[in-house]
């Protein structure tokens, strides 16, 4: 009778074993998702605050960070998809803050552009006398320097045109060699059969001819 008693029991005493066993086990798989969801909203939390950082860090800076770092920065912070609404409303303050220096950037070299093809229209304009500067200094012969002198005398108001030649330029303050005239200047390169200055402004009247001429030493 007790062997019939025992027998009855044992598939109970499995039954509630196996029942508990499944209930431990469910308890700890809920267990490592609670734990799993909580590291991946602290990850995410983490990613939002740095990126916050990054773009506000973005939107203080006052020059010091290259255009291109910027750009970098903000772009690596987008291909995170974060969608967090902090986020995205200084994503598009610091893609502003971009464009506008962006826009500065292209002007001020536009700008620049400009002025370097001034100067190189302004020296493209002094070209004919250049040439009769080194045609003059670096001529054959005396007959061929004088017939070169003679006809670059020829733009100028008269053989007393002030040649003006610059020294030093320091502060604003410029410095001139003693003042001659343009046929002593044009002479004066016949004798030394060298150009060492170089076009630095010139003046004109009403009828193209020039008036003075400012040189400056290479």
């Amino acid at each position: 009778m007790k062997s019939y008693y025992v027998t009855r029991l044992i598939p109970k005493l499995f039954l509630l074993l196996l029942i508990g066993g499944i209930a431990f086990s469910s308890g700890g798989c809920k267990s490592k998702k609670k734990l799993a969801a909580e590291a991946a909203a602290l990850e995410y939390a983490e990613k939002v605050e740095s990126a916050k950082a990054e773009l506000q860090a973005i939107l203080d800076d006052n020059g010091t960070m290259p255009l291109s770092e910027k750009k970098r920065r903000l772009n690596d912070i987008k291909a995170q998809n974060l969608n967090d609404p902090e986020v995205n409303a200084l994503i598009v303050k610091v893609e502003e803050k971009i464009e506008l220096e962006l826009n500065v950037l292209k002007e001020k070299e536009a700008e620049a552009q400009r002025l370097k093809e001034a100067e190189y229209a302004k020296k493209s304009q002094f070209d004919y006398i250049n040439d009769y500067f080194h045609q003059i200094a670096y001529a054959a012969d005396v007959d061929e320097a004088n017939a070169k002198i003679a006809e670059a005398l020829k733009v100028y108001v008269s053989a007393e045109t002030p040649v003006l030649i610059i020294i030093s330029q320091v502060d604003g303050i410029t410095d001139y060699d003693k003042p001659t005239t343009i046929e002593d200047y044009l002479n004066y390169l016949k004798d030394q059969k060298t150009y060492t200055n170089e076009i630095y402004n010139v003046e004109f009247d009403d009828y193209g001819q020039i008036t003075v001429i400012e040189l400056i030493k290479k």
